[in-house]
This record gives structure tokens, C-alpha cells and sequence, in this order.
């Protein structure tokens, strides 16, 4: 029954709203494998390797809003899912893990490829099935905002019966909204009461990332009326926005633990994600005298301190009464502020050949209705402090949930748009941590896609740090065979050319900054907040 019972499953899924299917095929899962092979009305994609395809699904889901699955043979090949499913858990992303198995029977013997493969994800799952004999998964608390697992155990003969050709359809599915939590009752009043007299000066906004039109859009109208300092990061898609370029804080993160210190700010609201600013970590320090307040669509507080709700981001912001004051609440940090920008110019036009200033040219090149995915560490740090202001709001994607370096260049070509533009700007060891990404190319139709290699000879957010070559992983690879390997065009810049010959083939640019340049730039960058 093995046959007959994967098409039954694939049927659930499909009617849970999965159309996407990713598989790394092995003997064990090959029921499901043969399956999808005979399914029409379903996208399916094969990989070779299962950390990257897993990652590869989770840029699927966040690009159409539905359920993904992943589908591996038995083993460590399990085990090779537990980076993904983690960053889709942080991230709210229903992503779907189907693991084949051998018999129950097999658990604890050493058998080969037969490990627990049950309560391996159980941190970060909303529901867990382990399945044998034909039995079903029960989709009842599955609130798709978090991944799930299925683990099918099969038995030999694995192919058992006659191939079937069959059709497939999937239900219409919208993202989930966040359950009403008993918690989060009276939040609006509560940001209410904190936020108080926004006139006093003292309130200060952080925006990560935000999830959908209706967050941005809510968000906007918010901070509009509110008039507050607020600091945007990219993936809050309120970067550029228009009509928050007044009260924006625009010289870099460096601007926040100063604004604390010198500024008079006493309050921090974060709306969205957990900020990438290093000054939401030092607010973990009980000695920093500054009340915090934080409303999520996802369950995070990102502090062991303060006030957080989670609750619908745009629903409760609606509800929350601002009064309109007219002007900006601290026009001396903003006036401080745009000096500094003054600065960062300087510093951008003097040095071009550094890292940050390369950013900036590279940003002005891209088109703003392209797709923009930027790898964690340096890289976003960087677009948040030196990319242009495009005209309109740009889409910024980057893995946020955990901050982790693994699967970037596959989530990258799983989010990236059938039409248009696709750059996807990571660091050389993050490209090196997804070697195998490029496989998916070929499978999913896109258009133009850039992956740019920052190649600075290591991991140089921690020379900023620690100032230890340990924590660099010094290395003097390039990476013109990686593009050969895939056949993809490849290019190396050292600055950006004023006409990029941007091919239509997917290409590989690896950007090399200069070391000194570089150095002198930041340590003026860091000289001017001293």
C-alpha cells in the first residue's frame, strides 16, 4: 500500500493548499518520488542535496504565501532540514517537512539509516505526525504560520503496485493571521499609554522586517501621525518611503546608542521583526535606563525585558490613538542625524573603492522594481547604511528569523521572480555555506539573477569586533570556478562599472573591495559618533 497511500497524502497536502513540491529522491522516499512523478497539477523540483533544497522550499513559501513541502529519504537526511525549518519557524513560513522512514520496528537497533526521526524538529513545528500502515495526518492545529512534519514510515517492498497518472488541486489559501491570544487584549491601549506625549521628545521607533502590504501600509500611517525619530531597516519595505523621509534616521545604526546617550531617549517602540541594530542588543543590559515596547505579527519578544505583544501588526496600530502634533518630537537628534549623513557622503564620494561606498554604487545600478535579497552580517548592515533611496520602496527579502548564514543563495532563487531583476548580495563564507544552491536554477523559471560575492577575504564583521584573525577564517579563495561549476557567466569587479554588462544568463559578480579603503572608511565613519 505504499503507492496508494503516498498519493493519499499528496492529495491532504495539496487540499491543504500545497502546489510546490521539493524532493530529494533516495530509495526510501521513493514512493513519494514516483508518486510526484505521476501527479499533474503540481510544481515539483529535484535536488541533490538536502539543507539547500530545504532552503530552497522555504523561499518558495515566502514568495507565494503557501505551504511548501520537502520531501527527503530516511537518515541524516532528516537531520539535514533542521537549518531550515528553524529560520521558517522564526519567520512564521509554513513550511512542510515529509520524512520518509523505515519501520517503527527498526528504532534503536542500528540498523542502517534507521534513527528517531520523530521530535527532531519538535522546537520548532507547530504539529508532528509519525505515520505507519496507511495512517493519515489530522491538520487540526496547523495555524500556518509555523512549519509541520510528517513522517511516513514505509515498509519493503517499497514499490509495491502499479503506477497511477492522476490530477491534483489545490484549495485557494491566504496566509494565516495571527490567533487571538488572551495576552494580547488591550494592546492598542496599552501603546496608548506608552507611548503618551510623543511631543516630550523622548520616544524613539525601531521597524524590522515586515510581512505584507497591509503591515507596511499600517505601519506608514502610523509613524505618520506619530512624527517620532524612527530608524528603518530594508526588509521593513519602508526604507524609501516618501512620506517617512522626514523623521527617518538615515546615517546608520551608529545614530541609536547615540540617541540614547545624548539625544534624551528614554523609550523604544519596535514594530515587526527583531531589529538587525546592534542597539536592540545592548538594551538587553537592565543598567541601559530605556523603557521598551514591541508589537509582532510573530511570537518574539527579541528581550528578556520589556513590554511585547503578539498580535495582528496593522489591526492593532489601527486601533491605537496618536495625536498629531505637527512637527518632528526631537528635531536635535534628526538635525545630529542628517549632519551625519553629510558626513557618510563625504566619506562615500573620498573613499569609493571601500566596501560600504561599493554598496552604494552597486545599489544605484539596480533597478528599484528588481528584487533585492541580502545576505546576513556585513552585507545588510551595509545596504541599511549606504544603499540609495530609490524612488518608490524597494523589495528587500534577507533570512532574518535566526540570522543564519546557511541556504542563502537557495532561498534566494526560491523567492526570486519569474519577471524582471533578481540580486542577491552575500559575503564570501555565506556563499561558500551554499555551494549547492545554483542546482535550483534550472528548474524554476526567474528572470535576470545576480548573485554578488562580497569577497573581502573573510568574515570581516568580526575584525570590527574582535580585531583577531580567528574570527576572520582569513582565506584567499575566488570564486570564477564556483560560476563555472554551474555554468553561469561569471565577472569580477573591483568597482562598479558605469554600464554592467548584465547578461541574461545568471551570473556570478564577485566584488572585491579594498582592504585599506575600507579600514579608512569606517574608522572615520566611527570617528564622527565618538
Amino acid at each position: 500500500m505504499n503507492l496508494s497511500w503516498s498519493k493519499k497524502i499528496l492529495e491532504i497536502l495539496c487540499e491543504q493548499g500545497v502546489e510546490e513540491f521539493v524532493f530529494c529522491a533516495g530509495a526510501r522516499n521513493s514512493p513519494l518520488v514516483l508518486t510526484i512523478d505521476q501527479a499533474r497539477g503540481l510544481k515539483a523540483y529535484s535536488f541533490f542535496e538536502e539543507r539547500s533544497a530545504s532552503f530552497f522550499a522555504l523561499g518558495l513559501s515566502r514568495a507565494s504565501g503557501r505551504p511548501v513541502a520537502i520531501i527527503t529519504t530516511s537518515g541524516t537526511a532528516v537531520a539535514e532540514l533542521l537549518p531550515a525549518t528553524i529560520e521558517a519557524f522564526h519567520t512564521g513560513v509554513p513550511l512542510v517537512l515529509v520524512t520518509a522512514d523505515r519501520p517503527k520496528r527498526l528504532r534503536g537497533t542500528g540498523a542502517p539509516q534507521a534513527i528517531v526521526q520523530t521530535q527532531m524538529f519538535s522546537k520548532f513545528i507547530d504539529d508532528e505526525f509519525d505515520l505507519e500502515l496507511g495512517a493519515l495526518p489530522a491538520f487540526k492545529t496547523w495555524t500556518r504560520r509555523a512549519p509541520i512534519h510528517i513522517n511516513m514510515c514505509f515498509d519493503e517492498p517499497l514499490v509495491d503496485g502499479p503506477l497511477e497518472n492522476f490530477d491534483v488541486k489545490s484549495r485557494p489559501v491566504t496566509r494565516a493571521k495571527v490567533p487571538a491570544a488572551p495576552e494580547s487584549a488591550g494592546a492598542a491601549a496599552l501603546l496608548g499609554s506608552f507611548i503618551g506625549d510623543s511631543r516630550a521628545g523622548d520616544l524613539m521607533v525601531l521597524v524590522g522586517t515586515l510581512d505584507s502590504v497591509d503591515e507596511r501600509k499600517s505601519v506608514t500611517e502610523f509613524l505618520v501621525k506619530l512624527r517620532a525619530p524612527v530608524y528603518l531597516e530594508a526588509t521593513s519595505g519602508l526604507r524609501e518611503v516618501r512620506e517617512l523621509e522626514k523623521f527617518a534616521l538615515r546615517s546608520g545604526d551608529k545614530i541609536l546608542p547615540l540617541a540614547l546617550k545624548r539625544f534624551g531617549i528614554k523609550r523604544v517602540l519596535r514594530l515587526g521583526g527583531v531589529p538587525t541594530a546592534r542597539v536592540w542588543r545592548d538594551l538587553e543590559d537592565p543598567k541601559v535606563d530605556v523603557q521598551t515596547f514591541s508589537l509582532s505579527s510573530l511570537p518574539f519578544a527579541g528581550l528578556s525585558r520589556g513590554t511585547f505583544f503578539h498580535v495582528d501588526l496593522a489591526t492593532e496600530l489601527s486601533l491605537t490613538s496618536v495625536a498629531f502634533s505637527g512637527e518632528a518630537t526631537n528635531q536635535r537628534l534628526l538635525d545630529f542625524d542628517r549632519s551625519a549623513c553629510e558626513n557618510l557622503e563625504t566619506l562615500i564620494r573620498e573613499e569609493p573603492f571601500a566596501e560600504p561606498s561599493l554598496v552604494r554604487a552597486l545599489s544605484e545600478k539596480i533597478s528599484a522594481a528588481a528584487l533585492v535579497y541580502i545576505g546576513n552580517s556585513l552585507p545588510i548592515r551595509e545596504w541599511d547604511l549606504a544603499a540609495t533611496y530609490a524612488d518608490g520602496a524597494r523589495a528587500v527579502e534577507a533570512n532574518r528569523g535566526v540570522n543564519g548564514i546557511e541556504g542563502q543563495v537557495s532561498s534566494f532563487l526560491g523567492l526570486a521572480k519569474e519577471l524582471g531583476d533578481n540580486w542577491c548580495i552575500i559575503g564570501d563564507l555565506t556563499a561558500m555555506y551554499d555551494l549547492a544552491g545554483p542546482w535550483a536554477c534550472g528548474q524554476k523559471k526567474t528572470g535576470s539573477v545576480h548573485v554578488v560575492v562580497i569577497n573581502n577575504g573573510g568574515g570581516k564583521i568580526f575584525k570590527r569586533i574582535f580585531n583577531n584573525e580567528l574570527f576572520e577564517n582569513r582565506h584567499d579563495f575566488d570564486f570564477m570556478n564556483w560560476a563555472a561549476q554551474w555554468r553561469w557567466n561569471y565577472e569580477k569587479w573591483t568597482t562598479i562599472p558605469k554600464s554592467p554588462s548584465l547578461a541574461t544568463k545568471p551570473t556570478v559578480i564577485e566584488l572585491v573591495p579594498d582592504e585599506s579603503a575600507t579600514q579608512r572608511f569606517w574608522d572615520r565613519y566611527d570617528a564622527f559618533f565618538i
